[in-house]
């Protein structure tokens, strides 16, 4: 994944394939805002759980996390909690520069 300030400084995340989903969830609803995204890790701390935000549902349980779309076409992915996890830290690191 690749992470990036566009023209007007605000933060930006593009990737292909599995992780597409997870970049434009990272745009759309954790944005700019560092405290958001450590409290989506604590929440994600919980062995199960759901979240709704801007654009998509997060959901969770023990292995994997499934992020939703809430508008347009029914978009959907399945990702490790892991790899979900470690793209949530670049990205705090990353807006917190």
């Amino acid at each position: 994944m690749k992470l990036y300030h566009d023209e007007n400084g605000d933060p930006r995340a593009s990737a292909d394939g599995e992780l597409a989903i997870l970049a434009d969830f990272l745009e759309s609803d954790v944005q700019d805002d560092k405290e958001a995204a450590i409290e989506l890790l604590q929440f994600l701390e919980r062995k199960r759980g759901e979240r709704t935000a801007n654009a998509y549902t997060v959901v969770f349980d023990e292995k994997f996390v499934t992020i939703t779309a809430l508008e347009g076409e029914a978009q959907s992915q399945q990702i490790s909690r892991n790899i979900f996890f470690q793209a949530v830290e670049a990205w705090i690191v990353f807006v917190g520069d």
